[in-house]
C-alpha cells in the first residue's frame, strides 16, 4: 500500500514537471504581451511610481518611462537614471529638484538605437544610488525581423480586443509580401506591437509617441487630456503619425470640430482635406490563417459576423496632416474585423505609412546599406595608406637604419637619444598629418525638407546629417526636446554606446559624435514657425510675395488661389518681389535644383574596381540579420523610400502635400516650394559646424 502511495507521488510530481515544461513550450510560440511594466520603490522618505508600459519602438523611436516621485521629506536634489544592466543600452538621466512634500512627474525618454531591451532603473543623490531604489526596467523588443507590424496605442481605461487588428495587420503585410520567414515559419518567439493604456499614463511631449505608428483615442478622452498632451498628439501625427479618432458621432459635423481641437486654430482647419475610404478596397483582403503548431498557411475568404463595421454608412474618412494622417470614427472600431482593419490600414497609405523603417527610410536598431550613400565630399575615413607608410618608414628608421648607422660611428650610446628623438619626430609628423587633413573643426552635410502650415503657425522638419569631427566637442550634442534623433551607422555594424541628459534639454553628452569617424543622423523636428510668406494678387496674371521668414529663396514656386504656378529666381528674407507665371522651362530649371547633390556613392566607392569599393563591397539592397537566436529576418529599408524622399520626388512636379490627395501633376492652391538660401532652423547638433554640400527644401501651405 505504501509503495502504491509513493508511486502515486512521483507520478503527480512527474505529470506536474511535464505539464510545466509543455505550457512553458506553449507560451514560447505564442505573442507576448507588450514590452515594460509598473513598479514602485519606496524608501529615503520617497515613493517613486514607474510606468514602463508602451508599444512600438521596434524599428526605432523613443521609449517614454514615465516616473512620479512623491517626496515627504525635506527639499533634495535627485538624479533618475536608465543605465546599463547586462545589455549595453543608451544611458538617460534627468536631474530635478523635488521641493518638501510635493509630487512631480517626469519622462525619461529612452532612444531606441540597438538590439538590447532591458535596462536598470536608479535614484540617485550626490553622486551616489539610494539603497534599495533600483529596479530592472524592461523595454521594447527590437523588431526587424517582422516587418510591416504596426505599433498601435490604444487610449482607454480597460481591456481593448485587439485581435481582429493584428489578424488584419498579418494579413495585409503576408499580401504585400512584408513578411519575413521567422514571422511565417510557425516557430518563431514575437512581441506584441498592441497595448492599451489609460490616458492619465499619456505623455506630454510628441518625441515619446515617435516609436509608435498608429494612436487610437476616443473623443471624449481626447477632449480630456491637458493641453501639452493633446498637442503632443498632433505634433506626432503632423512628424508622420496616424492618428484614429474613434466615436466621433457624424462625422461630417466632427470632422471640423476634431480639426479645431487639434490644431487649436480655427483658421488652420481648412488646409485639411478629407477623403472618404474608396468602398472598393472593402472586400478585396483574403485572411490569412496560419497553423504555428505545422507551418501551414490557409487563405478564406472574408465573412461578416457581429463586430464587423457598419455597412450602412461610411464608417471613417481620412485626411492628411503635414506628413501624417487623421482618421475619424462615427463609432468605436474594437474589435472590428481583420478584413475592417485591412481595410483602414490600406485607406492610409499602406506599410509605406504605418510600417517604422518604411516612413523613416531605416531602421535605427540596425545598420544600414545606405549608409555610403551620404557622406561628406573631401572626408574619407581614417588614412590608414599614409599612416602604414609613416609606420613602415619610422620601423626601418629607428630600427635598423639607426642600428647601422651608429653603429659604424661607433656611437651606438647615442641610441638612447636617436630612440626617442625618431619617436617623438613621428609623432609629431602623424598629429601634423591629421591636422592638415582634417583639422579640429567640425563638418556637416544636411539635407531637409521642411514642411510649414502657416495657418497653424506649425513647421516640420525631416533632415537626413551627416557629421564629421576632427575633434568631437566636450560638450556633446546640443537638440531641443523636440526633435528626434536616430543614429545612422553602416551595414553588419551596432551602435555601441551613448549617453543622454534631460535635465536642461536633449543633451546627447558621449558616444554620439566619435572624433574622426564618419557619424549621420536622421532628425525629425517639430517647432512653432510664425514666419510667413504674405501672397496677394493684383491681376489674375501676376503675384506679389513678400518674404517674412528668416531665410531667403532661390528659387521659389507659388501656385494662386486657382493652383496655377508662379516663380521668382530669386527672393532674399524680408524683400517682397512680384513673381511671374511659370514657363515650363522655369519649372524643369526647378526640379533640377531640387535634385542638387542627390543620394549616391561617392566616385571613388562608385568605381567597382577601386581599392575602396572592394574593401567596403557592394552596397546590398536586402539586409540580413539574427534577431538573438529567434530566426532570420530580412530588411529593405531605404532612404529614397521614405516620407521624405517621396515627398521630395513628388514635390518636383508641384505636389506640395506631403500625403498627397491630389494627382501628381495637379498643385494644389495656396502653396509653395523652393530651396532655402540659408539653415531654416535646422539643428545640427554642434554650434560650430561648416556645411558642405547641404540641400534645404522649404514647402508648406500660405
Amino acid at each position: 500500500m505504501t509503495n502504491r502511495k509513493n508511486w502515486s507521488l512521483v507520478i503527480g510530481r512527474w505529470s506536474l514537471v511535464i505539464g510545466l515544461l509543455l505550457a512553458a513550450a506553449h507560451c514560447s510560440v505564442l505573442p507576448a504581451l507588450a514590452s515594460g511594466e509598473t513598479f514602485s520603490l519606496v524608501g529615503h522618505d520617497l515613493q517613486i511610481d514607474v510606468d514602463s508600459r508602451w508599444a512600438g519602438c521596434g524599428q526605432g523611436g523613443y521609449c517614454p518611462v514615465r516616473v512620479r516621485v512623491v517626496n515627504r521629506g525635506p527639499t533634495r536634489t535627485l538624479t533618475f537614471r536608465i543605465a546599463k544592466s547586462y545589455q549595453s543600452v543608451v544611458g538617460v538621466r534627468q536631474t530635478i529638484e523635488v521641493p518638501q512634500n510635493a509630487a512631480l512627474a517626469i519622462t525619461l525618454s529612452m532612444p531606441m538605437v540597438n538590439f538590447s531591451n532591458s535596462a536598470e532603473f536608479r535614484v540617485e543623490e550626490s553622486g551616489g544610488v539610494l539603497e534599495n531604489m533600483k529596479h530592472s526596467v524592461g523595454l521594447p523588443e527590437a523588431n526587424v525581423a517582422d516587418l510591416g507590424r504596426p505599433g498601435l496605442l490604444v487610449v482607454a481605461p480597460g481591456v481593448v480586443d485587439l485581435q481582429a487588428f493584428e489578424d488584419g495587420a498579418t494579413t495585409f503585410r503576408q499580401t504585400a509580401g512584408g513578411t519575413s520567414a521567422a514571422s511565417t515559419s510557425g516557430g518563431g518567439y514575437r512581441t506584441s506591437n498592441c497595448v492599451a493604456i489609460p490616458a492619465n499614463s499619456l505623455p506630454s511631449s510628441w518625441i515619446d509617441y515617435s516609436g509608435l505608428d498608429i494612436v487610437s483615442i476616443p473623443l471624449s478622452e481626447l477632449n480630456k487630456l491637458p493641453k501639452g498632451t493633446r498637442a503632443a498628439l498632433i505634433q506626432w501625427a503632423r512628424c508622420g503619425g496616424t492618428l484614429l479618432v474613434t466615436a466621433v458621432g457624424e462625422v461630417e459635423s466632427a470632422s471640423g470640430a476634431s480639426a479645431m481641437l487639434l490644431a487649436g486654430d480655427s483658421t488652420s482647419t481648412g488646409a485639411w482635406t478629407w477623403a472618404e475610404p474608396q468602398l472598393a478596397d472593402r472586400d478585396v483582403a483574403q485572411i490569412v490563417h496560419q497553423d504555428t503548431s505545422g507551418g501551414v498557411t490557409t487563405i478564406s475568404t472574408p465573412t461578416t459576423g457581429p463586430s464587423e463595421w457598419s455597412r450602412e454608412t461610411m464608417p471613417f474618412r481620412v485626411a492628411d496632416v503635414g506628413f501624417g494622417k487623421l482618421v475619424l470614427f462615427r463609432s468605436e472600431p474594437f474589435p472590428g474585423t481583420a478584413q475592417d482593419w485591412f481595410w483602414l490600414l490600406k485607406s492610409v497609405g499602406g506599410m509605406s505609412r504605418w510600417d517604422w523603417g518604411k516612413r523613416h527610410g531605416e531602421s535605427a536598431r540596425i545598420g544600414t546599406s545606405d549608409f555610403l550613400l551620404f557622406l561628406i565630399p573631401g572626408i574619407g575615413g581614417v588614412p590608414v595608406v599614409m599612416f602604414l607608410v609613416l609606420i613602415t618608414i619610422f620601423a626601418v628608421v629607428i630600427g635598423p637604419l639607426n642600428y647601422f648607422v651608429l653603429a659604424r660611428r661607433k656611437q651606438l650610446h647615442l641610441l638612447l637619444l636617436t630612440i626617442p628623438g625618431v619617436a617623438l619626430i613621428t609623432s609629431l609628423l602623424l598629429f601634423g598629418y591629421t591636422i592638415v587633413a582634417h583639422g579640429f573643426s567640425v563638418k556637416a552635410r544636411c539635407r531637409s525638407l521642411t514642411f510649414i502650415d502657416q495657418a497653424a503657425q506649425s513647421a516640420v522638419t525631416f533632415g537626413r546629417l551627416s557629421l564629421y569631427a576632427g575633434q568631437a566637442p566636450s560638450a556633446g550634442m546640443q537638440f531641443s526636446r523636440d526633435t528626434a534623433v536616430y543614429p545612422i551607422w553602416p551595414e553588419n555594424e551596432q551602435f555601441e554606446s551613448g549617453q543622454v541628459d534631460w535635465t536642461n534639454s536633449q543633451n546627447l553628452t558621449s558616444g554620439w559624435l566619435r572624433s574622426r569617424t564618419r557619424t549621420q543622423f536622421l532628425t525629425v523636428g517639430h517647432r512653432t514657425e510664425r514666419g510667413r510668406l504674405e501672397v496677394t494678387s493684383p491681376s489674375a496674371g501676376k503675384l506679389t510675395v513678400a518674404n517674412g521668414f528668416e531665410w531667403g529663396f532661390e528659387p521659389l514656386v507659388v501656385a494662386n488661389e486657382q493652383g496655377r504656378l508662379f516663380v521668382g529666381k530669386n527672393v532674399p528674407a524680408g524683400a517682397s518681389i512680384d513673381l511671374q507665371p511659370a514657363t515650363e522651362k522655369e519649372l524643369k530649371d526647378v526640379a533640377t535644383a531640387l535634385q542638387r547633390h542627390p543620394l549616391e556613392l561617392p566616385t571613388g566607392l562608385a568605381n567597382a574596381g577601386s581599392p575602396t569599393a572592394n574593401f567596403w563591397g557592394p552596397p546590398r539592397p536586402i539586409r540580413s540579420a539574427i534577431i538573438y537566436g529567434y530566426g532570420y529576418g530580412t530588411a529593405s529599408w531605404h532612404h529614397h523610400e521614405s516620407l521624405m524622399e517621396i515627398a521630395s520626388v513628388r514635390l518636383r512636379s508641384g505636389a506640395v502635400v506631403p500625403g498627397g490627395v491630389r494627382a501628381e501633376s495637379s498643385p494644389v492652391p495656396r502653396t509653395f516650394y523652393g530651396l532655402a538660401t540659408q539653415t531654416p532652423h535646422i539643428e545640427l547638433g554642434v554650434l560650430k559646424v561648416s556645411e558642405i554640400n547641404s540641400l534645404h527644401t522649404v514647402m508648406g501651405r500660405w
